[in-house]
């Protein structure tokens, strides 16, 4: 790779080795199969589509910089954004395990990836341990937050709903020293909240309203401020358990 190329690969599998901090044995490992497996390092622009839901993608894309969403559009257009990738992330995992990919990807910003070649199941197991942990360690992440989405879509009400979805954000971002003190500062605007949080964006509106009326948090697009911390996890009865940052 060219030196631009290596110094993006150094950062972003830093963020990627801080997540999987319970996997700490196999950094050298991880670092050592990632800088003989990038292809190269592409850049995306906004509102771009990755991959397409139901299509193969032959390699593994590791985030360096920007945000996706992993999402789903009905047929009447309605979409459902089911998560969000940030520095770090690894994208198209189910596609490598399963032959095609359950999601659309698309960049929410400008977003540079860095390719992965992903070798066949029995070579990966077998010469790429420290990569095969970290797509096992991002399925299972991906299944427990999904699991968290079911409940937020299903259980919590719209307060509860925002308030959680705030709380994961800060927790995901101070992972990856995103986290300016109490300000997060992220590219969804209502309607992206919405589609997240299964709530009109009417909704989404009044909630944040609420949040700032007590003082809670306060919504300005592209940064949210917490202004206190412990109520917006208490509404939420937030735990950051299910991430699996430690």
């Amino acid at each position: 790779m060219q030196m631009k190329s290596s110094i993006s690969l150094d950062k972003a599998s830093e963020h990627l080795r801080r997540k999987m901090a319970s996997m700490r044995e196999l950094s050298a490992e991880l670092t050592r199969d990632l800088k003989t497996l990038v292809r190269d390092r592409i850049d995306v622009g906004a509102g771009r589509q990755i991959v397409k839901e139901g299509e193969r993608c032959g390699v593994v894309y590791l985030v360096e910089t920007g945000w996706v969403f992993r999402s789903r559009t009905m047929a009447a257009g309605q979409r459902q954004i089911i998560d969000y990738a940030l520095a770090g992330d690894l994208l198209c995992t189910d596609s490598v395990l399963f032959g095609a990919s359950g999601f659309d990807l698309i960049a929410r910003t400008p977003v540079s990836l860095l390719r992965i070649d992903a070798p066949a199941h029995a070579a990966l197991m077998d010469r790429h341990r420290g990569l095969a942990a970290s797509l096992a360690w991002t399925a299972g992440q991906e299944e427990s937050i999904l699991a968290e989405r079911v409940v937020s879509l299903g259980r919590r009400d719209s307060l509860e709903k925002l308030a959680h979805a705030l709380c994961e954000l800060s927790e995901r971002l101070s992972a990856i020293s995103k986290m300016p003190g109490d300000v997060i500062e992220a590219p969804f605007n209502q309607e992206d909240f919405a589609d997240l949080l299964g709530i009109s964006v009417i909704h989404v509106n009044r909630t944040f309203r609420k949040l700032s009326e007590e003082k809670i948090a306060e919504y300005r697009k592209g940064r949210i401020e917490l202004l206190d911390r412990k109520k917006l996890k208490d509404i939420a009865g937030f735990s950051p358990d299910y991430l699996h940052f430690t």
